[in-house]
């Protein structure tokens, strides 16, 4: 097929650049074009060969240039934190910090501080990711360093929505988007996708739905297939909460294909969730039964106690409309128990109004 053809002749120039190019240029030149390569190849979700040229880049380095080998480990750390590989991505983010104190590059050194509180709350560790975000906005401030004042602002919001304090990460968000002046558009873009995340919450659906377009149009600027799709699974699951089931599967299964590629098995738990919750809303209940249960499997495994919460929320909605109460209690027992993890009392407090007629 064409499609097929596409593909290979595509591997073919891939291998081909990567082989002969170390025959034109010096060393240095070489590790640079690689470095290069693997950047785009991240950006486009391509993450199995993104890793896997870095590691050539960081066995051909060496240690001569400092900066450069951190940079590498990086990226590195990156790939392995959204394909959730977190102790892999915690050991390239401590080498990397680790090189660029002895150079002492303040602003990576707040970059890598900023991954390592993002690890923290990825791995449920909110509290102590909480403090590195507020710490790394401290230091940002006092250097002048916009973009990680951008950065350390959007974290702290994440880290309040996870929490249901809506307005106060509404406010790190704008102050996060008022510092990055759209200058650089994969933030501008993660930064509408939180807000849009946040106000679905609010069940300002509209309001959500204007962010996620904000954050289509930037997204058309920098093409990066991840963003693509948790723009999709947002949208997807707002089209499942107003009953639009025909498109939310669509936008969820376009998602879902995405995360498959990449391997972000946190996101593919968001897309069997939504999947959960169409067909529950279509009555194919032992479907849902089944989406809910590969949806929690993975944030038990992966130890996220926010995603496992709110799976198990719709999983008690699940229980609840097939008239089985006691299950549904104790699910829903079962969210509270990880809300309160993570300091989650007003989600708290919206669970236990939804299911006031079994508690």
């Amino acid at each position: 097929s064409t499609y097929d053809k596409t593909v290979i002749l595509r591997n073919i120039d891939f291998d081909t650049i990567i082989h002969h190019a170390a025959k034109c240029i010096d060393k240095a030149a070489y590790n640079l074009l690689l470095y290069k390569i693997a950047g785009t190849a991240v950006k486009h979700g391509e993450f199995q060969r993104g890793r896997e040229i870095l590691r050539l880049v960081l066995k051909n380095a060496g240690q001569k240039d400092k900066g450069f080998t951190a940079n590498v480990l990086r990226k590195l750390g990156n790939i392995e934190f959204y394909t959730n590989n977190f102790q892999a991505a915690q050991k390239y983010f401590t080498r990397s910090l680790n090189l660029f104190t002895q150079i002492d590059d303040k602003a990576r050194i707040l970059s890598i501080k900023n991954y390592i509180g993002a690890l923290m709350v990825e791995q449920g560790k909110y509290y102590e990711g909480e403090i590195r975000f507020i710490q790394a906005r401290k230091m940002a401030e006092e250097i002048q360093l916009a973009e990680m004042i951008a950065k350390a602002n959007m974290n702290l919001g994440n880290i309040y929505d996870m929490r249901g304090l809506s307005e106060d990460a509404i406010k790190c968000y704008q102050k996060a988007l008022e510092v990055n002046k759209d200058e650089d558009k994969e933030l501008s873009t993660n930064i509408y996708i939180n807000f849009a995340i946040t106000y679905k919450f609010k069940r300002s659906y509209d309001r959500s739905i204007d962010y996620l377009n904000k954050a289509l149009e930037t997204n058309k600027e920098t093409n990066i297939r991840y963003q693509k799709g948790l723009i999709y699974l947002t949208q997807g699951e707002i089209a499942c909460l107003r009953k639009n089931l025909s498109a939310a599967t669509a936008l969820v299964t376009s998602a879902f294909t995405i995360f498959s590629d990449i391997g972000d098995r946190l996101s593919i738990g968001e897309a069997y969730k939504i999947l959960g919750m169409i067909n529950r809303e279509s009555e194919n209940y032992d479907v849902s039964l089944s989406y809910f249960e590969n949806s929690k499997q993975i944030y038990e495994k992966i130890t996220n106690p926010i995603s496992l919460a709110e799976t198990l929320v719709e999983m008690a909605k699940l229980f609840s409309d097939m008239g089985e109460k006691s299950r549904a209690k104790i699910t829903l027992n079962q969210a509270i128990k990880n809300f309160r993890k993570i300091g989650a009392d007003s989600k708290i407090d919206s669970a236990k109004t939804f299911f006031a007629d079994i508690l």
